[in-house]
């Protein structure tokens, strides 16, 4: 997958709290990084990973909204999620990067569940 674009790139489309969610996505996925191991993983259950998803569907609800309220109040909703991994302030940086890194593999796993056949949900996980 490929990794978040720099501040600079996506500046232009975000307000403040869009840019300061996405300084602290960088971050995050900068702790991923550093905490993922060598050994392969499926994509489902990468660090770095849960953090992009999150980054794509900010940028993606922001670009692609056509002024349809759903998008705009899911980008918004998504910004304040970012904001609130830091809502303890006895957590340390990298406990806030590890909630992102949670919230990431809930939104993926949304995403995985929306779009799975009756087949599946019947037999099981795969």
């Amino acid at each position: 997958m490929t990794a978040l674009p720099p501040l600079s790139e996506v500046q232009g489309m975000l307000d403040a709290d869009g840019q300061s969610a996405w300084r602290r996505l960088l971050e995050a996925e900068m702790t991923a990084l550093a905490l993922s191991t060598n050994t392969p993983v499926a994509r489902r259950n990468d660090l770095v990973v849960a953090v992009r998803v999150i980054g794509f569907f900010i940028l993606d609800f922001k670009q692609n909204n056509r002024n349809i309220s759903f998008a705009k109040r899911a980008h918004r909703k998504l910004v304040e999620q970012v904001h609130s991994c830091w809502g303890s302030t006895s957590a340390g940086e990298e406990d806030c990067h590890k909630k992102v890194i949670e919230l990431g593999f809930l939104l993926q796993n949304h995403l995985i569940r929306a779009c799975m056949s009756r087949v599946f949900l019947f037999f099981g996980p795969f």
